[in-house]
């Protein structure tokens, strides 16, 4: 067979086909490699013979062919399925699927079968997830999955997973194309659009028209009615095939349908035509058309037909599953109501009952070392869990700097640990990366790493014993097999808005899919690491609520939620750089005066007064018992100690301290606390740790001075290369092949910006996009629309393709981009009277081959990070 012939069946009866170029590319050099993939829900029924008969077109083409047992898919689409169910439906669905197969005379000796859980639940995938739950919004997954994933009034988590999963399905199953229904198109173009971003290459997609079922409508697993289940008898296919509509005045009805996406293919291979069993045969489906539409074929002798044509494929699998093994597995996979298992699990842990004493400490007391400096009182449950072995976890984000704030948690520690507590330190660098893909995975896993050695320097530092404490990374058991089958179930059974609704304060962007499985993992985080108390900042308020309601739905037990008191801004107005809010834990000491020095302290002000915080949150509990003394000259007052913060405070208050004292005296403790931490982190295996968690600017090299701006000779700074956002967009209205753009580059107005891009990137792709603006070419007409820029893309031309540049996580629009050792002025307006000026200047601006755009080589960046693109490597830039 030739290729020609094998793309014709292959593509034959398709409704359409994404990517036919790549498919007919392949199938000239190799089989291509094809999947489907099929929920393992409801019992399948005479429906499943349309995919069948496309995948025996694709078998005899000589392709090879995936079936995926979508277990996971089935639980977390709306939890048709309960997990104790899902290991006997997928082996009904692999037996029934064979006997169809064989039913049509199908060899399956190029067909193999995968079960979903074998791979999704592998930390390779896990960890997939995660980076694709970042890049994706909360909408784009709702939209890609809103003709496949049930939709309810109150969606669950799940869904918006469902096409995520069935994207990256593609890549570990190894295909080059994936086949479905056509109601599955916004999935597949969701794969197209965001696997290339995960370093994934793009797959071909191919779709069957959706066919009515037999009865009708669409059929249905829930209603026994509306569906000719593949073991019903042949007194039962008869009954409900006589009451389906097969009427001339609506040819394209489900049993005209099924004769041509079933039968036709069926006899066509066997070489056989339409015998209507009445004297009558015809040569294809188009000739039965014409014939039924024209009244001369009767619509009951078509449906006559159907029935005893579908029987005889039912009778070979009413005979395979005759025999008492697939009977029972009919049982196990499907039984009856009264006997479904609960979709949530009993309670699977227990309290550990070991008793507790403390020489010379009442529960009362414990109780109290451990409410003190804390920004909430503890619930009273607190005094139960110290009965027994009480076992705290502190969670650490990594999305910044270790600010200073971390030395009063550590006091807590101190607190929990004569309290006789054992202590598990959670350094979040799977979630930080969730928090807005702030930084990529392998960055958090360098910050948590950094993280933890600064911590045990800190414990040292303060003589805190790291006896009972274990410091652990969330990586450590985040992507384990346990952990995930926990967390989709949890995704299951958790709407969108319980999950939204508790973590809107907490993350930097809750639009994003990571920000809803965020309070899912806060709560599994307690689960698995085996705690009873959590010990967490006190806006996790809403997280911990979600904690100790959605923990026995995966079977586990509330915790006692412990509120650790926050820093605010060390500011009272917008700061130009973040850094300038906190103080950093390892701050050298003429960085502390001067953010002291810029800190918020209105004198009499307790309502906002960092200053006071910073006494409030970390010296004073990390003095412990030591008084808080605030020298003074004699004139101001003298020197003065302070027993406790309210002192303080009220003194503060009634303006008997001056604010540049407070200042001073802070100043002071905190170069004195922070000094012994510092000093560990110059050390060479901690500097090295922190090298690689926040890796310093890349040094200017020596070369040569730089032309001046204005000059001829071309350098990359005379570029004002701008970071921009498209706010909105469309297309030209005298030219099809450009899109009319309003781009955003930190200016008063969005500049206007017309683009050719029509041809390769499609309009809703295009909106609220992220883009370079070369910023400074002279403004010029395009087909009568004045555009004010140019959008910078790579490109390649065989095949044409083009992306827009993609500016680091975090950029802003109006952010610069420059090329690394080359941070000169712009020129005002570039020079391009020559025909030929812009191409030249464009001539040494590539993207290379690790996706990153450059200009002969030096990087092109943001303060935020380098410039990438999706796929194209090694292309030029114009």
């Amino acid at each position: 067979m030739s290729a020609e012939d094998k793309m014709k069946l292959i593509t034959r009866r398709l409704d359409e086909v994404i990517g036919d170029d790549r498919i007919m590319a392949v199938v000239k050099e190799r089989p291509l490699k094809i999947y489907w993939g099929t929920a393992t829900t409801g019992k399948p029924h005479v429906a499943y013979f349309v995919p069948m008969s496309k995948i025996a077109d694709f078998l005899k083409a000589g392709c090879e062919v995936t079936i995926l047992l979508a277990d996971l898919h089935a639980y977390l689409d709306n939890m048709k399925a309960p997990w104790e169910l899902i290991k006997f439906r997928t082996q009904y669905y692999e037996a029934v699927i064979k006997a169809m197969l064989r039913a049509i005379g199908v060899s399956l000796d190029k067909l193999h079968f995968v079960q979903g859980t074998s791979y999704q639940l592998g930390e390779k995938f896990t960890e997939d997830v995660y980076k694709l739950s970042s890049m994706v919004t909360e909408h784009d997954a709702k939209k890609a999955g809103a003709e496949v994933v049930k939709q309810i009034d109150a969606p669950f988590q799940s869904g918006l997973l469902y096409p995520g999963l069935q994207a990256l399905d593609e890549e570990y199953l190894g295909v080059d194309a994936q086949f479905g229904g056509v109601d599955q198109r916004k999935i597949f173009t969701y794969a197209e659009k965001y696997l290339p971003k995960l370093g994934y290459q793009k797959r071909s997609h191919m779709m069957n028209p959706m066919v009515p079922g037999l009865t009708g409508g669409k059929m249905s697993s829930s209603e026994a009615d509306s569906k000719i289940d593949l073991l019903d008898s042949s007194e039962d296919v008869e009954r409900k095939l006589s009451g389906a509509s097969c009427d001339p005045s609506t040819p394209d009805n489900g049993v005209m349908a099924f004769v041509n996406y079933v039968v036709c293919p069926i006899l066509e291979g066997q070489g056989k035509n339409l015998d209507l069993g009445n004297g009558q045969t015809l040569s294809s489906f188009d000739h039965l058309k014409t014939e039924f539409v024209a009244g001369n074929i009767a619509g009951d002798v078509i449906k006559t037909f159907v029935t005893k044509f579908l029987n005889s494929l039912l009778d070979h699998i009413r005979k395979e599953f005759s025999s008492p093994e697939l009977q029972e597995l009919t049982k196990k996979a499907y039984p009856p109501p009264s006997e479904m298992p609960s979709a949530v699990p009993p309670p699977s842990e227990t309290t550990p009952s070991d008793n507790l004493t403390l020489q010379g400490l009442s529960i009362d007391d414990r109780c109290q070392l451990i409410s003190q400096n804390l920004a909430a009182c503890p619930p009273p449950s607190l005094s139960k869990v110290l009965s027994h072995t009480a076992h705290v976890l502190w969670t650490v984000p990594v999305t910044g700097k270790p600010d200073a704030t971390l030395l009063g948690h550590v006091a807590k520690v101190r607190d929990f640990l004569k309290a006789g507590c054992k202590i598990t330190i959670l350094v979040q660098d799977v979630l930080s990366h969730l928090d807005g893909c702030q930084f990529p995975l392998d960055v958090a896993s360098h910050r948590a790493n950094f993280c933890i050695e600064l911590l045990k320097a800190t414990f040292t530092a303060y003589n805190i014993p790291l006896e009972h404490i274990t410091i652990i990374k969330g990586s450590d058991f985040q992507k384990k097999e346990d952990y995930i089958l926990d967390l989709y179930r949890l995704t299951a059974l958790v709407t969108c808005k319980d999950s939204s609704d508790a973590v809107s304060n907490v993350v930097k962007d809750p639009n994003l899919l990571s920000a809803l499985i965020y309070p899912d993992m806060f709560a599994l985080d307690e689960k698995h690491t085996k705690v009873n108390i959590h010990y967490c900042g006190s806006r996790h308020a809403q997280l911990s609520a979600f904690a100790e309601k959605v923990l026995p739905l995966v079977g586990g037990q509330p915790r006692v939620h412990l509120a650790g008191a926050e820093m605010p801004s060390l500011l009272n107005r917008a700061a130009l750089n973040p850094e300038e809010e906190f103080i950093e834990l390892i701050e050298q000491d003429a960085q502390i005066k001067k953010k002291i020095k810029a800190a918020f302290c209105e004198e009499g002000n307790i309502s906002f007064n960092p200053v006071l915080s910073l006494v409030k949150v970390i010296i004073m509990p990390l003095l412990g018992d030591e008084k808080f003394k605030m020298c003074r000259s004699p004139e101001n007052g003298g020197d003065i100690e302070f027993k406790s913060f309210e002192d303080l405070e009220n003194t503060f208050e009634q303006k008997n301290v001056h604010p540049g004292d407070l200042k001073n005296t802070v100043m002071e403790y905190l170069k004195r606390l922070i000094t012994p931490v510092r000093k560990a982190a110059e050390s060479g295996p901690l500097k090295k740790l922190q090298n690689q968690a926040f890796p310093p600017p890349p040094k200017k090299g020596k070369s040569a001075p730089k032309p001046a701006a204005g000059s001829d000779e071309f350098v990359p700074s005379k570029f004002d290369m701008r970071v921009g956002k498209i706010v909105e967009i469309s297309r030209h209205p005298d030219a099809e092949s450009l899109y009319v753009e309003k781009i955003d580059i930190g200016e008063a107005e969005p500049r206007t910006i017309v683009s050719g891009l029509v041809k390769f990137v499609p309009i809703e792709e295009m909106q609220d996009r992220m883009v370079v603006v070369l910023a400074n070419l002279k403004p010029a007409a395009m087909r009568g629309v004045k555009s004010a820029g140019m959008v910078l893309c790579a490109s390649v031309s065989e095949p044409a393709a083009v992306e827009p540049l993609q500016p680091a996580p975090g950029s802003k629009p109006g952010d610069r981009v420059m090329a690394e050792g080359y941070e000169g002025d712009p020129d005002p307006v570039l020079n391009t009277k020559k025909s030929d000026a812009l191409t030249k200047m464009l001539s040494g601006f590539k993207v290379n081959s690790s996706l990153t755009a450059t200009w002969n080589s030096n990087v092109l960046s943001t303060s935020s990070g380098p410039v990438t693109v999706a796929t194209l490597k090694d292309a030029p830039i114009k």
